[in-house]
């Protein structure tokens, strides 16, 4: 069942699949938690809308949320509601980059949203925070880099046009080393 919804500006439908508590000025919120800024609070995929009829989708820290055959669903949704030329923005904790600063020893660390920090150096807190994300309600079931991010983008149809900035993206709800995220039009 598709549904009418999402904001419409131009003429042009953009949707934020798994908002959170971050909505983006001009595009329609989903997420299924119900504490999240969502507009409609629904488990994606599939995405509730017809064919051809969405002009952008960004997915923040979404996507690692999914096992990988639910992330393939999730992708080929995307392309089947995008209009031709739709835009797709995907960003994901870079697991290359903190295995990277880990096996470096780097001294680096990520703070949650409670205060709490995590650092690089210790696996246990990497496994915590960034792989399995168990500090919050929904962990992470898989994990990417540029590449596999690109390669899982290319194998549902999509043609990379750029890196998202992972520190001054405005989509993003804040700017951290640990992200890496691409943009593709269908």
């Amino acid at each position: 069942m598709a549904v009418e919804l999402g904001v419409k500006t131009e003429n042009s439908v953009k949707l934020n699949i798994g908002c959170g508590a971050y909505p983006i000025p001009g595009f329609f919120g989903i997420d299924s938690a119900a504490d999240s800024a969502a507009d409609l609070r629904i488990s994606v995929p599939p995405i509730p809308y017809e064919n051809e009829t969405v002009d952008e989708i960004y997915a923040g820290h979404f996507l690692e949320h999914l096992d990988y055959e639910d992330g393939q669903r999730f992708l080929e949704e995307c392309y089947r509601v995008l209009k031709l030329d739709g835009k797709l923005g995907i960003v994901v904790p870079d697991t290359r980059e903190i295995m990277r600063r880990y096996l470096g020893n780097m001294g680096d660390y990520g703070q949650h949203a409670d205060g709490r920090i995590f650092k690089v150096s210790d696996l246990d807190d990497i496994c915590c925070y960034w792989l399995f994300s168990t500090v919050q309600q929904s962990h992470h079931k898989w994990a990417y880099d540029s590449e596999t991010l690109a390669r899982a983008l290319q194998r549902n149809g999509f043609h990379i046009v750029g890196e998202i900035d992972r520190l001054l993206d405005p989509r993003l709800s804040t700017g951290q080393w640990y992200q890496v995220g691409l943009d593709a039009i269908k």
